[in-house]
């Protein structure tokens, strides 16, 4: 972002905060006089008033400073429609005034801040393409109406006003007593309800009028043979595969294609675009416009560290989340000292007898399908969550591009498969996507179940595999360099080291001798960092994600793998 960009952008965020400031103050000042018993019309004790009409009263005030605030917070976040709803209260506002022949300082105030406001509407993006909930608006207004016709009616026969336009100019005074003097009769019974009505309908349509636009989970047939081309041709990082997961939504920009999934007012998205080299960096801030214009933040999860001068320059933040274990299947080998640990598990394995086979994608027979099906219905049917979204499939087969990817399946002595892993394939090498076991026992299966894959991968000429990604593994490590911030960190995450398993994974990968990959979040604003991580933490289910609405005719993988050859070959040890 150049020196002009941030200026403008200090510009509109200062100017935002003063509007916004301007607005909450009488909101304020509305709420507190409603909730200290004073007259929040007139600033005095209203004692000589029926009790009934004083509640009433102070219940539209709370309901008028709690909008006008609510009005300023959209303001501060730059919301395209708190402006425009602010426009209109000033409106009315500066005409009821008027109405009173009371053409002083506050009513040009009021015209004159409206028409800053709309000068202005560039510095308020956010949410422009949303819309709001016409139906409750238009409830609101039609329960004020009837109750002012309603009022006007009233008046006019009890011989109150002397004509239709004494009694409308009385009701737009709010003269009228008798409701509020008899509550008990119809008149007053049915002007309560509609203001009940009324004051829902309101309140639900601020909430529609300020909320962003709503997104679908998932994407079409169309999209997914796109961005599986673009994965194909440009995926050359381990995450790339798994941005063909069903519950990914996509934008396509400069000849790439990002993954994402909202989650209310936040749009996690999944790695780093994918695209022609160069265009990473693009094709997220035209996604960030895209956001913008539809309310919603932007935070990456697991982005790579090839982009990151390319994201702070345009503006956004990265931290340090974490590690990917790297395997090079060329140099790992049984022999030696170091790793002992992982021979003795291997031998472990065929000792009690135990099976591990590597079988590729094309190769799955109709009876392994079945098996593998199985299993993972058993798997899924034992656990209340599914964790996992930015660096798995979510899925075992089901699109015609599961060709490269492979199957290491453990069998225990009487045949049965009790346990596999999957690999997808990417322009390197092989990415590790799930890990199913059913039983525990023998011990170091799952160390016996990665050395066939890495030998699999070593016996087709793989440059890597990556296997799992360890959540702060520069901070969990025991031989860590950790100062006092980083030590603190380190205490906090022990204290979820059980949902996380942050220790547990950082072990396992060091038996293989990885190298370290980190990755990264990529954020925009520093206040935005705690509801970023939150909403990566519901991506992954890790923690119960709000509900979400899928698109009614995206693309669902099939129920079973697209080719079914008749041979089976397999590396057994």
């Amino acid at each position: 972002m150049d020196r002009a960009a941030r200026r403008r952008s200090a510009f509109a965020r200062a100017w935002r905060t003063g509007v916004a400031a301007v607005v909450a103050l009488p909101g304020a000042l509305t709420l507190l006089g409603a909730l200290a018993r004073v007259d929040p019309w007139h600033g005095q004790m209203s004692l000589n008033a029926p009790v009934r009409s004083v509640c009433f009263t102070r219940l539209l005030a709370i309901a008028a400073g709690g909008g006008l605030l609510v009005l300023a917070r959209g303001l501060v976040q730059g919301k395209r429609r708190a402006a425009e709803a602010t426009i209109g209260v000033l409106c009315t506002v500066a005409i009821v005034r008027l109405s009173r022949d009371l053409s002083d300082a506050p009513t040009v105030a009021a015209v004159g801040l409206a028409g800053l406001l709309l000068a202005t509407r560039r510095a308020f993006p956010r949410g422009s393409d949303a819309r709001p909930g016409l139906l409750a608006g238009s409830v609101a207004l039609g329960t004020v109406a009837t109750a002012y016709v309603v009022a006007t009616a009233a008046t006019l026969l009890t011989s109150r006003a002397s004509g239709l336009g004494a009694a409308l100019a009385a009701e737009a005074a709010g003269r009228l007593q008798s409701a509020a003097r008899n509550p008990a009769t119809p008149l007053g019974l049915g002007l309560d309800a509609l203001a009940l009505v009324g004051l829902g309908a309101g309140a639900l349509f601020v909430y529609q009028l300020l909320r962003p636009a709503p997104a679908d989970d998932g994407h079409s047939p169309s999209d997914h043979a796109a961005a599986a081309r673009l994965v194909a041709g440009h995926g050359n990082d381990s995450l790339a595969p798994f941005a063909l997961r069903e519950d990914k939504a996509y934008h396509f920009a400069h000849g790439g294609v990002l993954a994402y999934r909202t989650l209310r007012d936040t749009a996690v998205v999944s790695g780093d675009p994918i695209g022609p080299p160069g265009s990473a960096a693009p094709i997220l801030a035209d996604f960030q416009r895209l956001a913008v214009r539809r309310g919603w933040d932007v935070v990456v999860t697991a982005a790579s560290a090839a982009h990151l001068a390319e994201y702070e320059r345009i503006g956004l933040r990265t931290i340090h989340i974490g590690n990917e274990a790297v395997v090079d299947p060329r140099r790992f080998s049984l022999e030696g000292r170091p790793i002992r640990k992982v021979r003795q598990s291997v031998n472990r394995v065929a000792r009690h007898g135990w099976t591990v086979e590597v079988v590729s994608d094309p190769e799955l027979d109709p009876a392994t399908v079945d098996e593998l099906d199985a299993l993972e219905r058993a798997w899924r049917a034992s656990r209340p969550r599914i964790q996992g979204w930015a660096m798995t499939l979510g899925r075992l087969w089901g699109a015609g591009g599961d060709v490269g990817g492979i199957y290491v399946l453990a069998r225990n002595p009487a045949g049965r498969l009790r346990a596999f892993l999957r690999f997808v394939e990417y322009g390197r090498g092989l990415s590790l996507d799930c890990m199913r076991r059913l039983d525990d026992e023998p011990n170091g299966l799952n160390e016996a179940m990665v050395v066939a894959a890495l030998e699999h991968a070593r016996a087709r000429n793989c440059d890597e595999v990556s296997l799992n990604f360890a959540g702060f593994a520069h901070i969990m490590a025991a031989t860590a360099a950790l100062n006092r911030r980083q030590r603190l960190l380190r205490a906090c995450l022990g204290a979820v080291r059980g949902r996380f398993q942050l220790e547990r994974l950082v072990r396992f990968n060091e038996k293989f001798f990885p190298s370290w990959r980190p990755r990264y979040l990529i954020y925009g604003r520093r206040t935005h960092l705690p509801l970023a991580a939150l909403r990566v933490l519901q991506a992954e289910a890790y923690l119960r994600p709000p509900r979400s609405r899928p698109l009614s005719a995206r693309w669902l993988p099939a129920p079973a793998p697209a080719r079914r050859p008749l041979a089976r070959s397999g590396a057994s040890r």
